[in-house]
């Protein structure tokens, strides 16, 4: 695992478009947050051949604004295979615990948190051994693992399939998918915190939504700054 993670980390540093795209998302981001909250003002831009005046303030903003939110949709399209990397690493460490999901040499059962939720036997399905945590909406969770099968001319092959943790019974109650997503915030804020490429691919976004945020309540954060000094 740590040489995979050094290697991806290698592999944030050295793509040359996410990191052309995070340098003019955070340059966007740093002089719209100046001109918001500090008073400044865009006089002039050296165009190499001219020079610019800026005398609409108002339509500089929405120009800024306007920016932000393309390089914002650009940076997150480079950044995309990154995120589901990242993901598959959090979600692995995850179902990895054996407070989670764990079998016991003894029988095939599945125990641990998850255990509750899986109905199948490690002897017919070898791929629950192997499962994955999968996140496929807002509260939407799911276990999915390979299954071996046939398709239409006979020819064996390998389908996933799915265990929906939303679909509660006997075993499997409601308590156990909230301390589910308990255990699953707190893989997700160790891997934010603890492993610096998170930070990396999200601190963009984060100044982004700063920026925009300042221009939305620009007056209620200036009222606020001036009361407090």
């Amino acid at each position: 695992m740590k040489d995979e993670l050094s290697d991806f980390r290698t592999s944030i540093d050295n793509d040359e478009g996410l990191q052309s795209k995070r340098k003019l998302l955070v340059m966007a981001c740093i002089i719209f947050l100046a001109l918001n909250l500090t008073g400044a003002t865009l006089e002039e831009a050296n165009t190499f051949l001219f020079k610019i005046k800026f005398t609409n303030y108002v339509g500089l903003s929405y120009l800024f604004l306007a920016a932000i939110i393309f390089l914002t949709i650009r940076y997150y399209s480079y950044a995309q295979e990154h995120h589901s990397k990242l993901y598959n690493y959090w979600s692995q460490r995850l179902i990895d615990n054996y407070r989670i999901l764990y079998y016991s040499h003894e029988d095939d059962d599945p125990k641990g948190l998850l255990g509750k939720a899986i109905d199948v036997y490690i002897r017919d399905e070898p791929g629950i051994s192997k499962a994955k945590y999968c996140v496929s909406g807002i509260f939407k969770r799911s276990i999915s693992y390979t299954s071996p099968g046939f398709d239409e001319t006979g020819v064996q092959c390998y389908f996933t399939k799915y265990i929906p943790l939303t679909n509660f019974g006997e075993k499997w109650k409601l308590r156990h998918y909230l301390w589910l997503l308990w255990y699953e915030l707190a893989y997700q804020s160790e891997a934010t915190f603890k492993y610096r490429e998170n930070l990396d691919l999200l601190a963009p976004y984060l100044l982004s939504t700063i920026a925009i945020s300042s221009f939305i309540f620009k007056f209620e954060i200036l009222n606020l700054l001036q009361h407090g000094t």
